[in-house]
């Protein structure tokens, strides 16, 4: 009897666990034409887009370069997370913003690896650019394979602006949220 309840239980919580997966309208099944490919996000709440490029050889993705751009058309790079004056304001803030670009090398790389955006695993601390590059892959690879991206804009991008408000609203200003 306890087998069963314990297997009862086992099994509910990975349905709730499969239940809470996102699921992204992608058929991977479709070929991809060879050639070089280019995806783009939504942008976040701050006007930051997530780019990849992929490269497609014999079916396959053979090469990927995902990166992020903020609002003002930079990439989001060693300075993300500081002020307009280059400054660290806030250290765990500027922990998590360059967990965000250090993740866009390792959703590269798992891209090309894998040949699957569904099998690229969310990096924690990373969800905001994990979106971003769901969409930004799967329009990228919709086009090599021909079809409509249909679905990609259901892919929520968790918002940022509380993340940046310490302290002040200028600091919220100066990362390029509203201020309120």
């Amino acid at each position: 009897m306890k087998r069963q309840i314990g297997a009862a239980a086992l099994g509910l919580g990975a349905m709730l666990l499969a239940a809470c997966q996102p699921t992204y309208d992608i058929d991977m099944s479709l070929p991809m034409k060879d050639g070089v490919w280019k995806g783009q996000s939504n942008p976040d709440d701050q006007g930051a887009i997530g780019v990849i490029t992929i490269v497609v050889e014999n079916g396959d993705i053979t090469n990927t370069i995902y990166e992020t751009k903020q609002a003002d058309g930079s990439d989001k790079g060693r300075d993300y997370g500081k002020d307009s004056s280059g400054q660290v304001f806030n250290e765990e803030y500027y922990a998590r913003a360059q967990r965000a670009v250090d993740s866009f090398a390792r959703y590269s790389q798992e891209l090309t690896d894998k040949d699957d955006p569904t099998k690229v695993d969310v990096i924690s601390g990373a969800t905001v650019a994990h979106s971003q590059f769901m969409q930004a892959a799967i329009r990228a690879i919709s086009a090599a394979q021909g079809v409509e991206a249909s679905g990609v804009d259901g892919i929520e991008i968790p918002g940022l602006e509380d993340s940046t408000k310490v302290g002040g609203s200028e600091l919220d200003k100066d990362l390029g949220g509203t201020g309120q």
